[in-house]
């Protein structure tokens, strides 16, 4: 994260986010890199079709706008206590069955089990 003002970061500026991972259906790893903004209450980055838009604050703010230009966008937005987040795809640049869209949802906390807690406290006293 990239403030546009060093002296009040609340105020917003810019994200980058590196994104390493392994594609199993064809045994190859990629590399991603998403770019975005930020404010008070919310986050929204998203991986653009031609290369950085940092450079031009112009083309980094069409992350705001359904003109194509952005194929994978995440959006989180904070509200009263909460987080929600979003995340549209575009189906032309994306294969839609495995890159999902996600509508508004609220996120909520969860602490999961581990197997061996699972065992213990769950089937292992049945």
């Amino acid at each position: 994260m990239s403030p546009v003002d060093n002296e009040q970061p609340r105020l917003g500026g810019k994200v980058t986010a590196n994104v390493k991972g392994f594609d199993v259906r064809t045994f190859t790893p990629y590399a991603r890199t998403y770019y975005g903004v930020y404010g008070e209450d919310f986050l929204t980055f998203g991986q653009f079709k031609q290369g950085s838009p940092l450079d031009s604050d112009e083309a980094l703010l069409k992350i705001f706008e359904n003109d194509g230009s952005v194929v994978d966008k995440h959006s989180f937005k904070f509200s009263n206590s909460r987080v929600y987040y979003s995340r549209e795809v575009d189906a032309e640049s994306l294969d839609e069955e495995i890159e999902h869209a996600i509508s508004e949802s609220e996120l909520t906390a969860s602490i999961p089990q581990t197997w061996t807690e699972t065992m213990f406290y769950g089937a292992g006293n049945q």
